[in-house]
């Protein structure tokens, strides 16, 4: 079945925890289910997703109505506080699916409600976005990311086939975020450490891979995730540099150091849209 079958229900969902499974001190692993999710699209594991979280005296969020504009609540008030996640594992068959919510305390609603999170407690879900499949055929795939961008990233991996071949940049804050990631044997994983505002290592690492595989650019596939300077740095080499076509680069900033989603809403748009 194809992401596009028009049998398949493209409405929110709400989801209900089942369990919560440490990944470290800042990653944890929620695994929500429901009935609907029989119905829920098929997805990239790694496809983006609305979260939707209860605010005030609600007990669960609110779903919208779906219409031909997009999603409609009946008030303001209704709306619940949305966030941008990654499909790390869908399950339809058993009515499962895993998020993995990046821990930073109580300075933001997501990682409040995974603070907390315990079994029943609830909160709704999107339909997929992004491209499908996530990852497009390709003779070799260059991904980077920081810890935003690691549970797509896994995902990917996971799903990539086994004979792929490819290279990977990572920056997580240290050592402690390490991940067991599962992948083909001909993919590189580097790991960096530092704060978001110190990402210059990897550009610079990941520029000099492109330089010594320069040979595998015109057939490579490009995954781009994470705080807005790692992927305008990079997208800006690999397309103006290296003069990749755009349909070889997927490139979303997926939030910018010193601003929340809200605020940084308007301007992440503006830099999707620019695909130099």
């Amino acid at each position: 079945m194809s992401a596009n079958d028009s049998t398949v229900k493209r409405q929110p969902v709400l989801l209900t925890v089942k369990s919560v499974q440490d990944l470290g001190p800042r990653y944890r692993r929620i695994c929500f289910t429901s009935p609907e999710l029989a119905h829920y699209p098929p997805c990239s594991h790694g496809a983006h997703i609305k979260i939707m979280l209860a605010h005030g005296d609600q007990s669960e969020p609110v779903l919208p109505a779906m219409t031909e504009s997009g999603p409609k609540w009946a008030s303001a008030e209704d709306k619940p506080l949305l966030r941008t996640f990654s499909v790390r594992a869908l399950r339809r068959e058993v009515g499962e699916i895993d998020i993995d919510f990046a821990l930073h305390g109580d300075i933001g609603p997501a990682s409040r409600f995974a603070l907390a999170a315990r079994p029943g407690d609830k909160l709704g879900i999107s339909p997929p976005g992004g491209p499908f499949p996530m990852l497009k055929p390709a003779s070799q795939y260059f991904l980077a990311g920081d810890l935003t961008a690691l549970p797509a990233i896994a995902a990917m991996l996971e799903d990539m086939p086994a004979d792929s071949r490819g290279y990977v940049a990572l920056q997580v804050p240290d050592h402690t975020d390490l991940q067991d990631l599962v992948c083909p044997e001909g993919v590189k994983i580097e790991w960096f450490f530092g704060q978001p505002n110190q990402v210059q290592p990897l550009i610079d690492q990941f520029c000099l891979q492109l330089e010594n595989d320069k040979h595998h650019v015109t057939d490579s596939y490009f995954w781009l995730g994470g705080e807005e300077q790692i992927v305008v740095g990079l997208r800006r080499y690999i397309r103006r540099e290296l003069d990749v076509d755009r349909s070889q680069v997927y490139a979303i900033p997926y939030w910018r150091f010193g601003n929340d989603e809200d605020s940084y809403h308007a301007r992440r748009h503006e830099v999707i849209d620019n695909k130099e």
